[in-house]
């Protein structure tokens, strides 16, 4: 969630004085930069599942998906304060969609408790 919101606090227009990584970032084309929010909120779902399995928890992808459907919703409203760039309810709706689909690649090859994905 930390790489995520540094992600979000890169201006959308580099300065000068910005670390060249940032201007690497503003080269990826705006349609490219939407459709990988999927992938994103996927891996952080997927992430949450995998943490929450340890937990008591009953329906860990119940709450993976509140997690980072809120946390998605959180990420787009941050971007509107930063420089250059704005949240968007498209891109709201990809982190969404990212996660179900973080949730059901975990369901469908992920762990069962006390069992990793790779112990399959």
């Amino acid at each position: 969630m930390a790489a995520i919101f540094g992600l979000s606090s890169i201006p959308g227009e580099p300065s000068a004085y910005d670390p060249g990584i940032f201007t690497v970032v503003t080269w990826v084309p705006p349609a490219l930069q939407n459709l990988l929010h999927v992938p994103l909120f996927a891996g952080l779902a997927w992430l949450w599942c995998w943490a929450l399995e340890a937990w008591p928890a009953r329906a860990p992808g119940v709450i993976a998906g509140l997690v980072t459907a809120a946390y998605g919703v959180v990420d787009e409203l941050h971007q509107a304060f930063v420089p250059g760039r704005y949240g968007s309810l498209t891109d709201m709706s990809l982190n969404i969609v990212g996660a179900a689909v973080g949730i059901w690649v975990y369901r469908r090859w992920g762990g069962k408790r006390g069992q990793t994905p790779f112990e399959k």
